[in-house]
């Protein structure tokens, strides 16, 4: 099976409520969905406070003013529509069964279905294209942007080159929104500091147009949360509302 899309969403919750969310999200959420036909795996992300003020967002976004401090990131193979609709069930398999963490607790802050559009790795990996969406990683530098077929182009053909050339980084995935028309996800695939390898980043090359969002995170192993107390009394918001 190969690759052809992901299910992406960014969230939040409150800061006093991290250790539980998270425990929730790794125990009673991510199960019940990669077990659907045609998802292959998910991976979860934090940018911790630190790493959010790095970020570099346009304003009034779901992004911006301390919001998305989560990813989760289902990796698809077949019919991506076909995998969120079946995915759109689980909710409310998990409410009938008293298995959903409060609302008021948590929050989605933007949600997308997007189709894979093309890759790029580092050279000294060689890597298949089919590979590339499950190099392994400590961490990823997301890049939503709106495109058309000639921005996307000068992103396939000059800005994964050099990103791919940076240390740190492995490979690159881009993803166009089957939701939303012209929107796009590169997933940049890291190991490393994330704040420095993004610093290095936005070093070695300029985008044609201020992206919506350029936002380094953390993979997160499940049931590790050494970062989870960094939220607590921080800059960003402590509460979802």
């Amino acid at each position: 099976m190969e690759a052809s899309g992901i299910i992406f969403a960014a969230l939040d919750c409150d800061a006093d409520s991290v250790v539980a969310w998270n425990r929730w999200y790794d125990l009673e959420h991510v199960p019940p969905n990669v077990v659907l036909g045609g998802i292959m795996h998910g991976n979860r992300y934090v940018a911790p406070p630190a790493l959010h003020a790095a970020r570099r967002g346009e304003p009034g976004t779901a992004w911006t003013t301390g919001r998305a401090a989560f990813l989760t990131i289902y990796t698809l193979t077949g019919d991506p529509q076909e995998a969120f609709a079946e995915m759109s069930t689980v909710r409310d398999r998990l409410v009938a069964a008293d298995r959903m963490f409060p609302d008021d607790k948590k929050a989605v802050r933007e949600g997308d279905v997007l189709r894979l559009a093309w890759v790029a790795a580092d050279p000294g990996l060689n890597a298949d294209d089919r590979d590339v969406p499950f190099i392994g990683h400590t961490g990823i530098i997301v890049v939503q942007r709106r495109s058309d077929a000639a921005e996307d182009q000068w992103y396939s053909n000059v800005y994964a080159p050099t990103a791919v050339a940076v240390d740190g980084i492995h490979a690159i995935c881009s993803y166009a929104s089957i939701l939303r028309p012209g929107l796009q996800i590169d997933v940049i695939l890291i190991e490393g500091d994330a704040a420095t390898v993004q610093s290095t980043l936005t070093a070695a090359i300029n985008h044609p147009n201020e992206p919506i969002v350029e936002a380094a995170f953390e993979l997160i192993a499940p049931l590790r949360y050494p970062w989870a107390g960094d939220f607590v009394g921080s800059a960003l918001p402590q509460t979802v509302g």
